[in-house]
């Protein structure tokens, strides 16, 4: 299964290549979900974290051209201290952001509903079960949220909610 990394590419599927990605992570501490993870399991969670991060945000600016796989590159964006950003680049934060929440989907399920979902608190004997049940687990984690800050609106998950689906 190649990865597909090219900027702008019409068949790009990831933002950041393996290599890139181990890069970046042989400069942060606890990765060794990452670092002990197969090339092949690293390029799955790219891809994936790469399409739940165009699912979930509004980028910033327009997509440069209507032929390329991916949602970013992007025109008209600029820096958080107002640089352009070319169509033919990928902001370093996106790319991080992206290898940052690859190494989170290796280490477990984050699509999934998390254990203990909708629990506000746990007893023992006279202490009470109590459920919340909005409570839902996000799928990115805050860490990659906080580094997308200024890129684009991130969706949160749906705490409850009806949507309406069309047969036609």
């Amino acid at each position: 299964m190649a990865l597909d990394a090219t900027i702008g590419g019409t068949s790009s599927d990831s933002y950041i290549t393996v290599a890139d990605a181990d890069t970046y992570h042989g400069n942060n501490l606890n990765v060794t979900d990452w670092t002990g993870a197969s090339t092949a399991d690293k390029e799955k969670a790219l891809k994936m974290s790469t399409r739940l991060m165009d699912e979930r945000i509004d980028w910033i600016g327009e997509k440069n051209t209507d032929t390329q796989a991916l949602r970013y590159p992007r025109a008209g964006v600029t820096t958080p201290d107002g640089y352009s950003v070319e169509t033919t680049e990928l902001p370093t934060p996106v790319t991080n952001a992206c290898a940052e929440f690859a190494k989170y989907l290796i280490a477990s399920d984050r699509t999934g509903d998390a254990s203990g979902k909708g629990i506000t608190s746990v007893g023992v004997g006279s202490v009470s079960l109590t459920f919340d049940k909005t409570d839902t687990a996000d799928v990115l984690p805050s860490i990659v949220s906080e580094m997308l800050r200024g890129w684009g609106v991130i969706h949160e998950r749906a705490k409850f909610g009806v949507a309406t689906v069309l047969r036609t």
